[in-house]
């Protein structure tokens, strides 16, 4: 099986180095099963030393790509360049993965042989911080949208707090709802008279692989440690209201049959 990773990252030398050196373990395995891992990292002009490091491990992984933007294109523009980069070398598994250090590869292990033995088509993130004490913005934002969007997207399994960034998918699956997502760009556009969101893509490529594909996926736990991160009330009230504005958007754009 050849499965293709991508991470986005912006400003993350802190994080890319451990995430990396995971990454490393986890191709060993699958190479030792048979299979073949690609890992593509998207630096996003950080303006940190992410550059430095990453210029660095791509010379010592001969698993590994790095791609350096000119411009800072912004997370979703990087999503839809890692999903499109992941389908073009005929790869069977396509996915994604945070670089901020919230997701670890070696999940990626057990949710492969899940696909790979027919029990989903893919897996979506969902963490756990036993070192968190989830505050009211988490418990009322992310946990109720989290529910809303996987009942929304037909995702096998229930959210506490939603992590899309982290989802693997049946490659074929994802080429399909990338022409979906070119589609729905333009519906979107012509029914909003709005620029496109910069929050909650994720969403709407999983909606579009479950819906427009009928694919399987299943919601899977993740256990992170630490304070969780970058989920300002800021941050998650934004995302929480691009994820209502696609719901509405995309059930009207795709509706279940």
């Amino acid at each position: 099986m050849k499965i293709n990773i991508f991470t986005p990252a912006f400003n993350v030398e802190k994080t890319i180095g451990k995430l990396i050196t995971e990454f490393a373990d986890v191709e060993m395995i699958l190479r030792t099963r048979g299979h073949e891992l690609r890992v593509l990292v998207i630096n996003d002009k950080s303006t940190d030393n992410t550059k430095s490091v990453l210029d660095l491990a791509v010379n010592e992984n001969s698993w590994l790509e790095v791609g350096h933007n000119a411009q800072n294109i912004g997370n979703a523009g990087n999503i839809v360049a890692g999903y499109r980069w992941g389908v073009q070398s005929g790869a069977d598994v396509v996915g994604c993965m945070d670089s901020d250090g919230e997701h670890s590869p070696y999940a990626l292990i057990r949710h492969l042989q899940m696909i790979e033995s027919g029990q989903c088509d893919g897996v979506v993130g969902s963490i756990i911080f036993p070192d968190h004490n989830a505050n009211h913005h988490d418990r009322n934002m992310m946990r109720y949208h989290g529910g809303m969007q996987s009942a929304l997207a037909g995702i096998d399994g229930m959210f506490y707090i939603q992590s899309p960034g982290y989802n693997i998918h049946q490659a074929y699956r994802v080429k399909k709802a990338l022409e979906f997502f070119e589609e729905y760009k333009r519906f979107f556009a012509e029914s909003t008279n709005e620029e496109f969101p910069r929050w909650g893509l994720h969403g709407v490529i999983i909606y579009l692989i479950a819906v427009g594909t009928g694919a399987h996926i299943k919601a899977a736990y993740l256990e992170c440690f630490g304070q969780s991160p970058n989920r300002t009330p800021e941050k998650l009230l934004l995302q929480a209201n691009a994820a209502n504005v696609h719901g509405m958007m995309l059930r009207k754009f795709m509706p279940k049959s």
